[in-house]
């Protein structure tokens, strides 16, 4: 009876430690001390410096990448790499897209993708609804320094710690 006890007890801490994120999602929310917890709202990839400039200037409105991303995320964390090897960007995105489902063709990459023609180097492509940047970007010696980040070869999930200190809403909306 004890046990069954404690276990109720248990999941309704567990229930009730539930946070609200921005953009309506929920998320358990990580004791301080842990720094591997992760959200799967969130999550780190890398783009080449002239990728992230025509992104930037609204050319470019979809990343484009071979692999599907699962529905939970809702943010991608923009690590430009080298020779620039910096986390300088936050862009809520949209679901995975196959071919011929990007409604707008304008963007760069845009038309090739619905024409099936980027097979060989992406199967999805993600919108890029909304870009920050960060008042301070973090290099990538600070990153491993401070949350234990590497260079992400896909990607990675970002963890609570990075989400808690660096908060969205405290960045610059470019669009």
């Amino acid at each position: 009876m004890k046990q069954e006890t404690s276990a109720k007890t248990r999941k309704r801490e567990a229930s009730s430690s539930k946070s609200k994120l921005p953009f309506g999602s929920t998320r358990s929310r990580a004791s301080k001390s842990s720094s591997s917890a992760t959200s799967k709202a969130d999550i780190l990839i890398s783009i080449k410096p002239v990728y992230m400039n025509y992104i930037v200037k609204r050319t470019k409105n979809h990343e484009f990448r071979k692999y599907l991303i699962s529905n939970t995320v809702q943010r991608m964390w923009l690590y430009v790499s080298s020779p620039d090897q910096t986390l300088r960007y936050i862009a809520t995105i949209s679901h995975g897209k196959l071919p011929n489902e990007i409604e707008l063709e304008d963007g760069m990459g845009n038309a090739d993708f619905n024409a099936g023609l980027k097979k060989a180097v992406a199967a999805y492509a993600y919108e890029i609804k909304e870009l920050y940047q960060l008042k301070e970007p973090l290099a990538l010696t600070e990153m491993q320094e401070r949350y234990g980040v590497t260079f992400p070869q896909r990607f990675s999930y970002v963890s609570e710690k990075m989400i808690e200190e660096i908060v969205l809403e405290d960045q610059i909306r470019l669009f």
